[in-house]
């Protein structure tokens, strides 16, 4: 197994236990694994020849064609949030993943950030390169320890996936409950390419905006899901967008939102800017109280006359008749409650590895009564 530490001190076990519920394993289960803590890439380790993992830092040094693909997809002025997190910072910090051509990975390749020192603002920058015919599962998370309760975290992922590759992919965060978090992601998938996502959010946190832009080639198709639970004090905003820029070029964005009390807006936008293009939105939301709200605003964009855009958003709340059905067969009222919003949230339906569905069901559990 070839390790490439860039610190003395490997993960503790207490530091293990963080990651392990958003989804880290041993790494003899893994393909490659990177891990960051605070600003330091503790360490990267590939078990694969087939796939390359390193700070991104050394990527850059090494490679002169990383440098191209830094801010390519992204312009580090695109906001004055992110201006000043480049410029505070002398060197990038953030990991670099080469999956090489050609290579099917029959382990996933995880990567995860934690953040222990209270009050910090930790800025980010991930490059992922999925070589032309190559499949990867990716599985990558966040965790805080419970004395980080507040901090800003700024993350910028720019994700290439080349010609025929096939690339899916799982995200869990679990943030301090005053924490600000801002998450950048850009991504252009090749022709014929694949690109399947889920994403996770489901623990407290003050403020989170999640900002995306794919980009989707030639009969290319991206598959995105979000799981979204805002208890009382959370503040979630989402926007997408995603642009079909060439004939035959497919996605299905899918987004579940549960508030308890706290607040959640998504705004996704579909373009078609090609002949024989298509896509969907799917908005559904679940208020489990009268407190909080949740606003849902799909947008499609025809550019060209052959693009077949459609969407569909509905917000609700528990049904009164559901409730009082569960109840009867035996269950009480806060076990029936949960059990409906496991069912909307639809996991079954999801791509989410089984040993991490009882994790997610103890998450929404405990996000529910603070316990988080």
């Amino acid at each position: 197994m070839a390790i490439n530490r860039q610190s003395d001190a490997p993960l503790n076990d207490d530091e293990i236990k963080l990651l392990a519920p958003v989804g880290f394993a041993d790494d003899t289960k893994r393909s490659a694994t990177a891990v960051l803590i605070d600003h330091d890439m503790r360490y990267t380790d590939s078990s694969h020849k087939g796939v390359e993992i390193l700070p991104l830092q050394v990527a850059l040094e090494r490679y002169d064609w990383v440098q191209n693909l830094m801010f390519n997809l992204i312009a580090p002025d695109e906001n004055e949030l992110l201006r000043q997190s480049v410029e505070l910072l002398n060197d990038p910090i953030g990991h670099f993943v080469y999956v090489k051509p050609g290579v099917r990975l029959t382990q996933p390749v995880q990567t995860f950030t934690l953040m222990e020192t209270p009050q910090r603002r930790q800025f980010t920058h991930n490059i992922t390169v999925i070589g032309e015919g190559a499949e990867v599962e990716f599985i990558s998370g966040a965790a805080v320890p419970a004395r980080v309760q507040a901090g800003h975290h700024v993350s910028i992922e720019e994700t290439y996936v080349r010609r025929g590759a096939h690339c899916r992919s799982i995200s869990i965060e679990r943030w301090g409950t005053n924490m600000a978090v801002d998450s950048y992601s850009r991504a252009d998938i090749g022709e014929n390419a694949e690109m399947i996502s889920t994403q996770i959010n489901l623990a407290p946190l003050k403020q989170h905006l999640s900002d995306s832009k794919t980009r989707v080639g030639a009969n290319g198709v991206c598959n995105d899901q979000a799981i979204v639970f805002a208890p009382e004090g959370t503040e979630r905003h989402f926007q997408s967008e995603t642009l079909l820029t060439a004939p035959g070029a497919r996605a299905e964005s899918i987004s579940r939102m549960v508030a308890a009390g706290g607040s959640i807006s998504n705004r996704a936008l579909l373009i078609g800017a090609a002949p024989n293009t298509s896509g969907f939105l799917g908005c559904d939301g679940l208020k489990l109280s009268d407190e909080g709200e949740i606003f849902a605003e799909p947008s499609l964009k025809a550019l060209n006359a052959q693009a077949e855009l459609s969407h569909e958003a509905s917000v609700g709340m528990i049904s009164s008749d559901k409730l009082a059905y569960l109840m009867a067969s035996g269950l009480d009222e806060d076990s029936a409650r949960d059990l409906i919003v496991q069912g909307f949230l639809k996991l079954q339906d999801q791509y989410v590895p089984d040993e991490m569905r009882r994790q997610i069901t103890e998450m929404i559990a405990a996000a529910k009564s603070g316990g988080m």
